[in-house]
């Protein structure tokens, strides 16, 4: 099959892309080769590297694979093959960590991550798979509004099954471009759409004449109008309230010394010292479990420290663990002290490092290979932030910033974002350069600052326009101070949500369903002039 009506066009409205793609099509390992090479370079658009229009290659590449296809079960293995070169060159930090901490050799450290690459790829045939059948069972529908949809919304369930990895989003790759403007009225899944959208438009226009590519693309034109204009004009939907003076704290321990029992006191020393050294400050802040003792060991023995922290009107934050005594439950936590109060418990737990995902079974098998594992427990939705004297502060911890929609709810009560995390796991990969650039959008998205402090890097002060105003090299011990302004209102993102990008799917699905009519009156035209 072709996913189009292809038996019924003439050759002068096929586009000089399907005719290129025929010629490809009759080498099925060129084919392959292309699309795992097309999914590779799309990373390039991301940190550290942000040279966006690399994504388009990847997202022209899937509607192209799926439309040059006769059956479903090739269209899901293409799919899957541009989903390997994408997820196998961004996500190849996961090696890093299994190979270096998993405590396990070459071939299973190899096997785990291709073989999470292979679930995070699958999406990706799967959307490919379901694309076939709908442009096979209703030819006249807008291509590239199909395509587009259909990995949009496996995008979504890859970010939501199993508690989710929503890492390297389409949206990631349009920093540097207009569509950033678009982050604070409907966030990551908005812009996501629009990227996803424009290549495959691209893609689909050359590969067929209809009039639903016009019709379309003028939407397109308009939405990239818009965000020209925002660009331009730079619209205001917080306002600046105090400004801050903060010290994070970089300590840059390795994790081969980080949780020996001779490193905690002299650690925990340390991060004291840098702390007293910056007590100008108004909020502190230490990586996720700075401290590696419990919070119930350690709080009598920092009472003093507390108070001095409390005289000179500096707050401390900090990463802790914590054990709870009456639900004998572990809590990756952050901890307020000094200036301010509170304690977080951490609520979006890593899948196989902080927990163990169907313990029963996978337990077992984990213990097989030999793998050291945490079981931490999740912290109850809902939490309260944070408070930093008179300010909120909503924390997140390690790769809870990746999920907006838990930042957009926490967002409301608080005054600044803080994410502390430690991804010395990651080594000199380029997973912390992908973790930070997801930081700088959720500064966008809420029209929040984000301070982010880490372990070994990257440590950064992120302004509200989702600008790092400031930032540590990796691997070094220090202090990043700086100031930032605290923000009141909230961005049409955090009051509507996903509302936006709704309303756009809608008008754009009525705009390609009145074409349809119009696409197969101008192909009766054509046909009976090809007859006369």
């Amino acid at each position: 099959m072709q996913a189009t009506n292809t038996a019924q066009v003439n050759d002068n409205s096929l586009g000089w892309c399907r005719r290129l793609a025929s010629q490809i099509n009759t080498n099925e390992y060129l084919v392959i080769a292309l699309l795992i090479l097309s999914g590779a370079l799309g990373v390039l658009a991301f940190d550290p590297f942000e040279i966006w229009p690399a994504y388009l290659i990847t997202a022209v590449a899937f509607p192209l694979a799926i439309l040059n296809t006769q059956t479903a079960k090739k269209a899901l293995y293409r799919g899957l093959c541009l989903g390997l070169g994408f997820f196998g060159a961004g996500i190849s930090w996961v090696y890093v960590s299994i190979a270096n901490f998993g405590q396990v050799n070459l071939a299973i450290a190899i096997a785990i991550t291709f073989g999470f690459v292979a679930v995070m790829a699958l999406y990706w045939g799967l959307a490919g798979w379901v694309s076939w059948h709908i442009l096979k069972k209703y030819k006249h529908l807008p291509l590239s509004l199909i395509t587009s949809l259909s990995l949009l919304a496996f995008e979504a369930l890859r970010s939501t099954l199993f508690t989710g990895f929503p890492w390297l989003l389409p949206g990631y790759a349009i920093q540097g471009t207009w569509l950033f403007e678009l982050l604070p009225i409907g966030g990551i899944w908005l812009t996501s759409f629009v990227i996803l959208f424009s290549a495959h438009w691209l893609a689909c226009a050359l590969w067929e004449k209809r009039f639903s590519n016009i019709t379309l693309g003028l939407t397109l034109f308009a939405l990239w109008g818009t965000s020209a204009w925002l660009n331009a004009t730079s619209p205001q939907y917080v306002e600046e309230k105090e400004t801050l003076k903060v010290s994070l704290i970089q300590g840059n321990l390795s994790q081969d010394e980080k949780w020996l029992a001779d490193q905690a006191g002299p650690t925990l020393a340390y991060y004291q010292q840098a702390t007293i050294n910056h007590l100008d400050a108004d909020l502190v802040i230490w990586p996720e479990t700075a401290i590696t003792y419990l919070l119930s060991q350690v709080e009598p023995h920092l009472k003093s420290f507390s108070d001095e922290l409390a005289q000179s009107n500096t707050t401390l934050i900090t990463g802790v663990p914590v054990w709870n005594k009456e639900k004998q439950t572990f809590y990756n936590s952050v901890w307020a002290t000094g200036n301010g109060f509170g304690l977080y418990n951490k609520q979006r737990l890593v899948p196989f490092g902080e927990y163990i995902p169907f313990s029963e079974w996978v337990g077992a098998i984990l213990d097989i290979f030999g793998m050291p594992m945490s079981e931490f427990s999740l912290g109850e939705p809902n939490q309260p932030v944070l408070q930093a004297g008179e300010l909120g502060v909503a924390p997140f911890v390690c790769y809870e910033i990746v999920y907006p929609e838990l930042v957009r709810k926490m967002v409301r009560d608080s005054d600044l974002l803080i994410t502390i995390s430690n991804d010395g796991w990651f080594g000199d990969s380029i997973g912390p350069w992908q973790h930070l650039q997801i930081a700088e959008f959720r500064a966008k998205e809420t029209g929040r600052p984000v301070l982010r402090a880490t372990n070994t890097g990257v440590t950064a002060i992120i302004d509200y326009n989702g600008n790092v105003k400031g930032a540590l090299p990796q691997f070094v011990r220090a202090t990043l101070e700086g100031e930032i302004h605290t923000t009141s209102g909230v961005t049409p993102y955090v009051r509507y949500g996903n509302l936006p990008l709704y309303g756009l799917i809608l008008i754009l699905i009525v705009l390609g369903m009145g074409t349809v009519y119009l696409d197969r009156k101008l192909l009766v035209q054509q046909t009976i002039r090809d007859l006369q």
